[in-house]
């Protein structure tokens, strides 16, 4: 740090295409950098659609553009001039991809003040079976580990012999605004829903591990007790997501199983906080989750939410309280926990009501904010706690 100047804080990360650990970088960068700390974003692919609104808000952007196969070697050697020439206090990676090639790169700039950002559980490991001992090796020189769900702290738990280079910061949002009953009408009508029918939705890209089969099977099981027995209103299902590549067979299969009136295939969206508002539960099937910016979201629109139970909905949802935890992969489970709360409005209203509290009190953007700045201020000194002691009594979201 130059004398009297800002903390300089790099974060490494992949391409900035949509998806929530992008969302969380767009949101604490700006943050990060109102409050006094000089950020500045490296992303290992440049191109991607978060970019331009990161750059927008006075967040420098370098990078090297798409190259062939070669491509992440070339942006790691890029990386390490660009490191030796910036020199930033603290290097801070997020995403197995840049941790490996970042720390690489950080080693040839002799970057020695590390973090890493794990924020998913290991199940992308199973295609590359040599990850788990790459990341063992690198945790032994990396200074600092963030989990952002206690299911993934577990995880890193199993990996690292100092149980003090681990830290837990849960992701954090904005709370949105109220919206009014005329926007959810404006919205309904845009969509071709009526008033009163029962809307369900999930925000997740279409991909397997997100669990859309599952509640496609789900919905078939009880397609015709909804919204409720004897109701002639009709339900429909908000797909909000990038097809990553199943789209074609959940349209089929939603089709095969005489459901395609009622879906709404929405792709990727810049208006989810509306959609969200049009709607009247919200269900994410996962088989895992590290912890997901779109449950945050939902609940702080005052959602009642069915989730499955893994990794950070754990955190997020009080079952029962704020919302249902189900077995993943479980169709019947799935389908009687949004039964029961298509079948009682009351019961709606009470855990979007908790739900909001919830992530007021837990998971707000100042508050995850708050733990970032004294983490990255803390490690600004001589000679710097671990992170666990930097962060001890930090933590926020309790799940009971």
């Amino acid at each position: 740090m130059a004398a009297g100047g800002p903390m300089r804080i790099a974060i490494v990360t992949s391409r900035l295409d949509v998806g929530g650990t992008e969302r969380h970088i767009a949101r604490i960068l700006p943050a990060l950098q109102r409050r006094g700390l000089d950020m500045a974003l490296y992303v290992m692919e440049r191109g991607g659609a978060l970019e331009a609104e990161i750059a927008a808000q006075g967040i420098r952007v370098e990078g090297p553009s798409p190259g062939g196969m070669l491509h992440w070697p070339k942006a790691a050697l890029s990386l390490a001039s660009w490191l030796r020439r910036e020199r930033p206090d603290v290097v801070h990676f997020f995403l197995p991809r840049p941790y490996v090639f970042g720390s690489l790169a950080a080693e040839l700039a002799g970057q020695r003040l590390r973090l890493m950002s794990r924020r998913s559980l290991t199940d992308y490991r199973a295609k590359y079976p040599l990850l788990g001992s790459i990341e063992r090796f690198l945790h032994r020189r990396t200074f600092g580990i963030l989990g952002n769900s206690q299911a993934v702290i577990d995880q890193l738990g199993a990996e690292v012999d100092d149980p003090g280079k681990l830290a837990l910061i849960h992701n954090g949002i904005e709370m949105p605004s109220p919206v009014f009953t005329g926007s959810r009408r404006r919205v309904r009508d845009m969509l071709q829903i009526p008033g009163d029918a029962l809307v369900i939705a999930v925000v997740a890209n279409l991909i397997a591990y997100k669990g859309h089969r599952d509640l496609l099977a789900a919905l078939a099981l009880i397609k015709d007790r909804l919204p409720a027995p004897n109701s002639p209103v009709s339900w429909r299902l908000l797909a909000i997501g990038r097809d990553d590549g199943v789209g074609a067979e959940l349209k089929a299969s939603a089709q095969a199983l005489g459901m395609a009136d009622n879906m709404r295939w929405l792709g990727e969206r810049n208006d989810v906080d509306e959609l969200l508002a049009a709607s009247d539960i919200f269900v994410l099937p996962s088989h895992q989750e590290g912890f997901s910016n779109a449950l945050l979201e939902a609940m702080a629109a005052r959602l009642p939410v069915v989730a499955t139970a893994v990794g950070g909905n754990r955190d997020a949802i009080v079952d029962n309280e704020t919302g249902l935890l189900v077995p993943p992969r479980d169709p019947r489970a799935l389908a009687a926990a949004i039964l029961s709360l298509a079948d009682n409005p009351d019961l709606r209203r009470s855990f979007g009501d908790a739900g909001r509290r919830r992530v007021e009190q837990h998971f707000s953007l100042p508050a995850c904010v708050d733990r970032y700045e004294r983490l990255y201020r803390a490690l600004g000194e001589a000679n710097p706690a671990p992170v666990g002691t930097i962060l001890a009594g930090a933590d926020s979201g309790m799940r009971h």
